[in-house]
């Protein structure tokens, strides 16, 4: 009888540990969204600057993605976590019609809170037609510390010659960070005055 009131003891005493542990949430933030103001991409006849790298695609989560990336496009999304936490980076990412591409820390820099990521290499592709860029698809990245508080994520062209010999990126649709932290975006009023 003692083992048994012992054990119930023991269940009475964990279950409420057991309840507390927070789950996972996945969280997507729209590329779009982030302060485009004063960058500047690579584009065919001059580049496009600001609200310019946006485009819209019915295949993007929003409706809306931001490409012709290049070193002074760099896109920054501010994340406000309510807590330390690990979190799972993925990137929502299509061709930039730069044909089949490889992306490692050397061509692509992806920085958190200004210090640059280690993650696994990755490919984007123009799928079946290459002047479009519907083709995005989640990578895993890995994972990430965010601290309580403003967070920075950073992605931005590394070292590469895949637009006409120049360095560029990705087209970028989001990145969806899965942590059990709550988290938030700060968002540009101008892109939403402008998108929505």
């Amino acid at each position: 009888m003692k083992k048994i009131l012992a054990l119930i003891l023991v269940l009475v005493l964990t279950l409420p540990v057991f309840a507390a542990m927070a789950e996972d949430t996945e969280y997507i933030f729209e590329a779009e969204y982030t302060e485009l103001e004063g960058l500047e991409g690579l584009g065919v006849s001059g580049s496009p600057t600001g609200l310019g790298l946006v485009a819209e695609n019915n295949k993007a989560s929003n409706g809306y993605f931001v490409g012709n990336l290049g070193t002074a496009s760099p896109i920054t999304f501010q994340i406000v976590s309510d807590a330390d936490a690990v979190a799972t980076l993925k990137l929502v990412v299509g061709s930039n019609i730069l044909g089949n591409c490889t992306w490692n820390p050397t061509t692509l820099n992806i920085l958190v809170n200004d210090e640059a990521i280690d993650f696994n290499e990755f490919t984007t592709d123009n799928g079946d037609d290459p002047m479009d860029q519907n083709n995005f698809k989640t990578k895993k990245i890995g994972d990430i510390n965010l601290k309580a508080g403003e967070n920075t994520i950073v992605i931005v062209a590394g070292e590469n010659t895949y637009r006409s010999n120049l360095p560029s990126a990705p087209s970028l649709d989001a990145i969806k960070l899965t942590t059990t932290a709550a988290l938030e975006m700060i968002e540009s009023e101008a892109s939403h005055d402008e998108l929505d």
